[in-house]
């Protein structure tokens, strides 16, 4: 019975081995394979938690105080999700826009708000040129973004809410609008943005006794230019000294620094030269 009992364990041994050996082995190794698909940046959801590859962010705690930010994809691989009317602008569409993402923050008490503590990296999958339309401004300017790429997504930073964009083509550089340095009752010397460089047969007003007073959030700019670098946001109804004018832009003092504001979002009063 024993010897029985030994050859039949022996049988059952030499199967397993046997099974075993035709098993093809999987080794698993924390090569470079392995960190070429691993990305930190995590991707970004919508209210329902739903994620997708199109989008990631790189967000600094307190980016949004009591809430958080989350990613709606309106485009995914030139394949509308939306009806195209939500883009609200013909001008990217006509980019041919291969992702879009509208980016938003929503509040535990159920608020929300447009406007960011922090900047932050938003990252969509593939390559080409970065837009953004701000959920601050009314109608939303088509805004190109300052991206750059790893090879598998473009990133660019945020401050505020809106819908960001990575299209195949990119619009025309625009021209930057000049600036002009000037003082109370003196009409300045137009200069190319930027550049300190005197700026050929610009049209531009000199101020008097003007003030503008801010008809929303307004961002104040370090040159009259949509593409400008944002020095900070001015409150809603605040009132500015203004010390200089070009056609579309005021330009105020803000902290012992020179800084221009879109026509578009405030009201002026006084002398306040030509539009």
């Amino acid at each position: 019975m024993r010897k029985l009992v030994l050859l039949t364990l022996t049988f059952l041994a030499a199967c397993v081995m046997l099974v075993m050996s035709s098993m093809p082995m999987s080794i698993v190794t924390a090569g470079p394979a392995m960190a070429a698909t691993y990305d930190p940046r995590p991707l970004c959801a919508d209210r329902t938690g739903a994620t997708t590859p199109i989008v990631r962010y790189d967000i600094p705690y307190g980016t949004v105080a009591s809430g958080g930010i989350y990613c709606r994809p309106l485009v995914q691989s030139g394949k509308y999700l939306v009806n195209s009317a939500e883009i609200g602008s013909q001008a990217a569409i006509n980019l041919g826009i291969n992702q879009a993402v509208d980016v938003y923050a929503i509040l535990f008490g159920g608020g929300t708000v447009t406007s960011f503590n922090n900047a932050f990296k938003i990252c969509l999958l593939g390559t080409g040129s970065l837009y953004f339309l701000d959920a601050n401004q009314s109608p939303r300017p088509l805004v190109q973004l300052t991206g750059d790429s790893d090879g598998t997504y473009t990133c660019a930073s945020l401050t505020t809410a809106g819908i960001v964009m990575l299209t195949n083509s990119s619009l025309a550089a625009p021209t930057p609008a000049p600036v002009v340095v000037t003082t109370t009752g003196t009409p300045g010397t137009p200069v190319a943005a930027g550049t300190g460089t005197p700026a050929a047969a610009v049209a531009i007003g000199g101020v008097g006794n003007c003030s503008l007073t801010t008809n929303k959030i307004v961002r104040l700019r370090a040159d009259a230019s949509t593409t400008s670098t944002v020095l900070t946001r001015l409150p809603y109804n605040t009132t500015w000294k203004v010390t200089g004018r070009v056609a579309g832009w005021y330009q105020i003092i803000w902290t012992n620094k020179q800084g221009w504001v879109s026509d578009q979002f405030v009201r002026a009063t006084g002398e306040c030269g030509n539009k």
